[in-house]
């Protein structure tokens, strides 16, 4: 009973938190002011965390409030394709939500004078497709396994079939291998259609050592270490650039740091899907043998250990044993 009453009051204060954020995002889409802003400035960037790499692609307008409190700015994530279709300078509208059409919801009104409630948006975005842009491919997947597990876990309980355990042990355990793999390093796709060659900037170098590796866990050392890089460049027939993203055999080539020059191959109806040329990509293979040695090595070292451990419990056996 305690247990329950306490859930009830954490799951009631999360509540809470997040209601005003949600209600006030549904707000600025059925009550939001249209208002103009330009674009700023542009930017993209890509970003490594342990294995998992992550591309933003972001706009900064400028618009002037209807209050006449000044100028701000919004920082807007766009897809690729839309960030594409923006030109620095170019007159946007936004979606505006006014300090008297605020939900009136606990901690809403305190919220937005922190500036922590959202109140204004791109009018071409909703609520649930900027929530997809923040969704990475491998959280969107996580979230879904968690759910299904979640969904399996209550039908087990419910229906108390013993057969439905095995899956359940099966369905967790294919989702940690499912996990392991996502987080594997692989190659960028290859630019196959209409490949046009050109010359960028190195804007960013990351480096990855170790696989598997988390904020609680080393991981295991790459046998093949890998560079993650991000190269900006203008394709043709183009006025604005545009990064593209390459994972590479850590030194395959030589002298590549920050705003060195690189010669690209690239597809010219898709400039991102690019490879640097003269790199080389056996970090698959290479990294996929290592780890399989690896786990070959640690499991013959728990077979002799414990063929040791059952050695020398007979052999105590035998000299304890009355003659």
């Amino acid at each position: 009973m305690l247990r329950g009453l306490i859930l009830l009051v954490l799951l009631s204060l999360a509540a809470l938190l997040i209601l005003p954020f949600l209600v006030s995002s549904l707000y600025i889409d059925q009550r939001g002011i249209t208002i103009p802003g330009h674009v700023y400035s542009k930017r993209e960037d890509v970003t490594v965390h342990y294995t998992d790499m992550h591309r933003s692609s972001e706009i900064t307008v400028e618009y002037t409030k209807p209050d006449g409190t000044g100028v701000s700015f919004l920082t807007a994530c766009l897809s690729p394709a839309d960030y594409d279709g923006m030109r620095v300078g170019q007159n946007v509208s936004l979606r505006y939500l006014r300090p008297e059409d605020v939900p009136d919801l606990p901690l809403a009104k305190a919220l937005r004078g922190a500036q922590l409630l959202p109140t204004v948006r791109l009018a071409t975005q909703e609520t649930f497709s900027t929530f997809r842009l923040l969704l990475t491919t491998q959280m969107t997947l996580l979230l879904t396994g968690i759910g299904g597990g979640i969904l399996l876990l209550l039908v087990w309980r419910i229906a108390r079939v013993p057969v439905l355990g095995w899956v359940f042990g099966m369905y967790v355990a294919s989702g940690i291998v499912a996990l392991l793999v996502s987080e594997f390093p692989r190659p960028m796709p290859a630019p196959t259609l209409e490949v046009r060659q050109g010359t960028g900037i190195v804007k960013s170098v990351a480096r990855i050592n170790r696989l598997f590796n988390g904020s609680r866990s080393k991981g295991v050392p790459a046998d093949q270490p890998i560079e993650v890089i991000g190269v900006e460049f203008t394709p043709d027939g183009r006025t604005e650039s545009v990064l593209m993203i390459d994972l590479i055999d850590a030194g395959s080539v030589r002298g590549l740091k920050e705003k060195s020059s690189v010669r690209l191959d690239y597809e010219s109806q898709s400039p991102r899907t690019a490879y640097i040329r003269g790199a080389t990509r056996t970090f698959p293979s290479r990294n996929l043998a290592g780890v399989g040695l690896q786990g070959v090595a640690c499991l013959l070292a728990v077979v002799v250990v414990l063929g040791g451990v059952q050695l020398l419990g007979r052999a105590y056996k035998r000299l304890t044993a009355s003659p």
